[in-house]
């Protein structure tokens, strides 16, 4: 419509002077002229084009995502906030939808695809180093298939209830300058002295609810 009213703006040959300025299709300005005077937007074949999305064809495929994700949760490595890091691929996600979910290849949407569903959902990559990993042992792949199947076991009594317990490295408390940034000017010693004491942090995460507590 905006394109319509410039023409007539311009007058008698208003159309191909705008064509030839400013490059505008001359079928989109009378599609606008349609439109200024019927007063609604003129219908063409372009609603009826194009994919569907993937959660039309498979309406449960944004929940089993969210159902795989948050079972993978783990707490932050250093404890200063609540958030929970899933450290999964968009890859390991699609071939866990073929063996757990049912999913057939044909029917599941490609890794790149499922790459935009899971930013869609708030599940963005970010780089998080937690330790220096040993070099993988062979007996690593059978020792963590063991622990998912008992994993699994456990979630399927009703009466079992699957907790992860981690710590870390022991905190001084004492009046310390840890780098972090205030408003308000707090005092603190120049130097690490006697600290009153030490504490040792820890979170419990229930993987099957998702949720993580820190004492």
């Amino acid at each position: 419509m905006f394109m319509a009213e410039v023409v007539e703006l311009l007058g008698w040959g208003g159309q191909r002077y705008v064509e030839k300025t400013f490059g505008w299709d001359r079928k989109t300005i009378r599609k606008g002229q349609q439109e200024r005077d019927a007063g609604e937007p003129a219908l063409d074949g372009r609603c009826r084009s194009g994919c569907k999305k993937a959660e039309e064809h498979c309406p449960r495929l944004l929940d089993d995502i969210v159902d795989i994700l948050d079972t993978t949760g783990q707490t932050d490595p250093t404890f200063r906030s609540t958030r929970i890091y899933t450290p999964i691929t968009a890859r390991e996600v699609r071939r866990r939808l073929l063996e757990q979910k049912g999913y057939t290849d044909s029917q599941l949407i490609g890794e790149r695809s499922l790459r935009t569903k899971l930013n869609m959902l708030g599940y963005r990559p970010q780089r998080i180093r937690k330790c220096k990993p040993h070099k993988r042992l062979p007996e690593t792949d059978a020792i963590f298939e063991e622990i998912h199947r008992v994993n699994a076991q456990a979630d399927e009594q009703p009466g079992v209830l699957r907790l992860s317990l981690d710590t870390k490295t022991t905190v001084k408390v004492g009046p310390f300058s840890r780098g972090g940034k205030s408003r308000c000017p707090q005092p603190a010693c120049d130097h690490d002295f006697d600290a009153k004491c030490t504490l040792t942090p820890f979170g419990i995460l229930l993987p099957k609810q998702a949720k993580s507590y820190l004492w």
